[in-house]
């Protein structure tokens, strides 16, 4: 099917492209629950520039759309739950769930999002200028698990988690500070998550060694490592609960799609049924222009689809 679409920011441009709707667009939730909401958006915009999208048709007060680069993937910021303007259902999670904090997970991993990497053009100046606006550093000097020579520090991120800062001296910035470079996720069997997202999410694998897999999906990249990979030993990792784990920091992952209905269906082809079918998001009684559901990956990590009403690209308004 093709789709024409209109990107509207600072620049206006209008175009014309097939669009697959059984593979995911766009890398659009990057989700963090956070304690603190106002804490957590001032943190991303003080320190990494961040600026805030604009809903589509009403404003959710429960959630906040950051970006740090024009068309890149979204940082979405939400409190703890439950929620007065979603319907029971919806909140049944947090009466059933183990929430779980980032500070906790320094003594006792759980499995899922291990950090946030975000790209600089020059590590030496992210980190004298993050050390002067009072951000704390967790490490000085970071190995990535495929990359061992290329610069990394790290800090912690609201509520602790940890954002993970990359030197890429060859990215396109623009007039972005920073930009989303991966999604580092602990994970058991690095195989078996592999092939969830090669099914599922259309993922493409690039590179593979030494317990650790990383994978493009739609325009995020992913990487995925056992817990050998960091000096874990497996019997001290936690797993979610069957029944339901909220992270503080990062909780999961949104794709947008074209059509999830019809990506659930091709799903199913592969053997995989979602936690629940896709279903129109309902705010204060009323219905939104967004459709969704989502699977449940390896440890019981969750990774949405999304389907928005008159979009297929990122999100395209500023709030400012």
């Amino acid at each position: 099917m093709l789709f024409t679409f209109c990107l509207i920011a600072t620049n206006f441009s209008c175009t014309t492209k097939s669009l697959d709707e059984v593979k995911p667009i766009h890398l659009d939730d990057i989700h963090f629950i956070v304690t603190d909401e106002e804490a957590a958006v001032t943190f991303f915009q003080k320190h990494f520039g961040a600026r805030e999208m604009a809903h589509p048709g009403e404003r959710f007060d429960l959630a906040r759309f950051l970006s740090l680069k024009w068309q890149d993937p979204t940082i979405t910021i939400t409190s703890i739950g439950p929620y007065k303007d979603l319907p029971v259902e919806r909140n049944q999670r947090w009466l059933n769930a183990e929430v779980i904090s980032p500070k906790a997970e320094k003594s006792k991993p759980v499995y899922g999002a291990k950090w946030l990497a975000l790209a600089v053009p020059s590590i030496k100046a992210a980190l004298k200028e993050l050390q002067e606006e009072g951000a704390v550093i967790s490490e000085y000097k970071l190995s990535l698990p495929l990359e061992p020579d290329t610069p990394a520090f790290s800090i912690y991120g609201p509520d602790g988690f940890e954002i993970v800062i990359v030197e890429r001296t060859e990215k396109e910035f623009g007039a972005a500070k920073y930009s989303i470079d991966h999604i580092q996720f602990l994970v058991e069997d690095v195989e078996e998550t592999k092939t969830f997202f090669e099914k599922i999410y259309s993922a493409q694998s690039a590179i593979q060694e030494n317990g650790t897999i990383s994978l493009k999906v739609a325009d995020a990249n992913l990487i995925l490592s056992a817990p050998k990979v960091f000096d874990i030993n497996p019997k001290d990792v936690s797993f979610r609960k069957k029944e339901g784990t909220i992270r503080i920091g990062l909780d999961h992952l949104g794709f947008l799609y074209g059509d999830v209905n019809k990506a659930v269906d091709q799903a199913a082809l592969q053997g995989y049924s979602p936690i629940f079918s896709p279903q129109r998001y309902i705010y204060k009684n009323k219905p939104t222009v967004y459709t969704f559901t989502a699977f449940s990956a390896p440890n019981n990590i969750n990774i949405e689809m999304v389907q928005v009403d008159g979009r297929v690209g990122p999100h395209s308004y500023y709030m400012d």
